[in-house]
């Protein structure tokens, strides 16, 4: 039975699109095995990205603790410096003021030494001069020789401030201990009076009569002051006498200066 074209034409077309239906599966299936293919390519890829990302953030997060930690070390070690620095300057302040404090102190210690070596001097009493004046045999009366000698000491005591004046009399060795004692005591206190008189204070003046207990060497070394061939009698004339001394604080220590014996004439 033959067919007409048009029926021709219409099996022809059916299998056309029947071949193109089949061609159709096929290529659905091999598209979606690439995509299954790609797709697992991009998991794989997103895998190891984030797996990449993750170990860029772990490392980004330790040089931030790192960073941070860094920071908080510089941090300490500035508080650190600033606080040595205001304790260097609170450190240097305190030895400026510990320094002045100590010149003070020097300067208060230096004038307590000086004060101390002032009330040393005051206390520190030293002859300045010292001289005799004789007297008559068995008499205790003041010559006109021994006032002009006592006058001599009376000016040097009034030239020095706080001085002291020591009286010891004096006898020869003739006549009993205790009669020499008492005009001995007479002599003293004829030339103490004497310089009361004359403004010398009291208090001042200390006086002791010794009798004829005086040294023989002292003695002898006034003598050969001014007469080294003198006679018995005369050093019996000296010996009847009062020796006046002079101190002063803090005074240089002299010799003594003008002999009131020498000046005076020896009494026979």
């Amino acid at each position: 039975m033959k067919r007409s074209g048009p029926n021709r034409i219409l099996i022809a077309s059916a299998s056309t699109l029947l071949m193109l239906a089949a061609s159709g599966c096929a290529t659905k299936k091999y598209v979606g095995k690439q995509i299954n293919v790609v797709d697992q390519r991009l998991s794989q890829v997103q895998t190891q990205a984030n797996q990449k990302l993750e170990k860029q953030q772990g490392e980004i997060s330790y040089l931030n603790e790192r960073v941070t930690s860094t920071d908080n070390k510089l941090t300490a070690v500035a508080a650190t410096a600033q606080q040595a620095n205001e304790t260097a300057g609170e450190a240097l302040q305190q030895a400026q003021t510990n320094s002045s404090a100590i010149q003070a102190g020097g300067a208060v210690l230096a004038a307590h030494s000086t004060e101390l070596v002032k009330l040393a001097n005051d206390f520190n009493y030293t002859m300045v001069e010292s001289g005799n004046v004789t007297f008559r045999f068995n008499k205790w009366e003041l010559t006109d020789e021994a006032k002009a000698a006592l006058d001599l000491m009376i000016q040097k005591a009034s030239a020095t401030p706080r001085s002291l004046i020591e009286v010891l009399g004096y006898t020869d060795d003739i006549g009993p201990a205790s009669y020499n004692l008492t005009l001995s005591r007479r002599r003293a206190e004829a030339v103490a009076r004497y310089l009361v008189q004359n403004k010398v204070p009291l208090k001042s003046i200390s006086l002791i009569g010794l009798g004829k207990e005086q040294t023989p060497d002292l003695l002898a070394a006034e003598v050969e002051a001014f007469n080294p061939n003198a006679s018995k009698q005369e050093l019996r004339g000296l010996a009847r006498r009062v020796r006046i001394r002079l101190y002063a604080p803090g005074g240089n220590s002299t010799s003594a200066s003008s002999d009131a014996a020498a000046s005076a004439q020896l009494q026979k």
